[in-house]
């Protein structure tokens, strides 16, 4: 548990001497949401019509953005090798970064989204329960993202071959994430779709964290 506190300690302060790297993903988000607002000439009810689904878009497409700045610091460097050798095993080096990328790179998006909801006219129950599925879909989206960045991280700028293999994983999470937003102006939290988006969210995570592991074991010289 040291280690992983240890670990989430580097990266954010690692991300807070990046010269702002770390906000790209909000830079897209603001420009991509902005485009799409005035792309809809203006037009109130379309606006809200397409408001959670669009800003659902903007947040995965934020991260994915990011996806390879996962851990190809420290697979390049051979950070990871040396943890390994100290005792801190790939599964918790896993884990450990899998959070330390969300904390990062997707809460910030998160965090943010209320703000612009402003721009799509969102009525209060919309924004809760997209904030809400947002937050249960963090695991998912943060795991399968960041075993896209382990599995490229060796190979370079391996950019755009990470977004390629994270983003069908991340379809069904993304389906089910705008239904859950949209079903808590009628049902709370009693919608089916916010139990859907847990089970969709915890299961990425059980499946990301050995499979980043062994991505991580393989990418690494010992």
């Amino acid at each position: 548990m040291i280690g992983v506190s240890t670990i989430l300690k580097r990266d954010v302060k690692r991300a807070a001497r990046s010269g702002g790297t770390w906000a790209y993903g909000l830079v897209f988000m603001v420009i991509f949401l902005t485009l799409s607002a005035i792309a809809l000439d203006g037009e109130m009810s379309t606006l809200r019509r397409l408001g959670v689904p669009l800003i659902w878009l903007a947040v995965t497409f934020a991260t994915l953005m990011s996806a390879d700045r996962a851990f190809s610091e420290d697979i390049k460097d051979g950070t990871t090798g040396q943890l390994w050798l100290g005792g801190f095993g790939y599964l918790e080096q896993a884990g450990s970064g899998i959070f330390a990328f969300g904390l990062i790179h997707l809460l910030p998006l998160i965090i943010t989204a209320p703000l612009w909801s402003l721009l799509f006219d969102l009525n209060s129950e919309t924004v809760i329960g997209l904030v809400a599925a947002l937050l249960l879909a963090f695991p998912g989206i943060a795991a399968f993202t960041a075993l896209a960045g382990a599995l490229t991280g060796g190979q370079g700028k391996g950019g755009f071959l990470a977004i390629f293999i994270s983003a069908p994983l991340l379809v069904p999470i993304l389906i089910f994430g705008v239904a859950a937003s949209q079903a808590y102006a009628i049902t709370g939290w009693a919608a089916v779709e916010f139990r859907a988006l847990a089970g969709l969210s915890l299961l990425a995570l059980a499946v990301s964290v050995p499979a980043t592991a062994a991505a991580l074991a393989a990418n690494t010289d010992r």
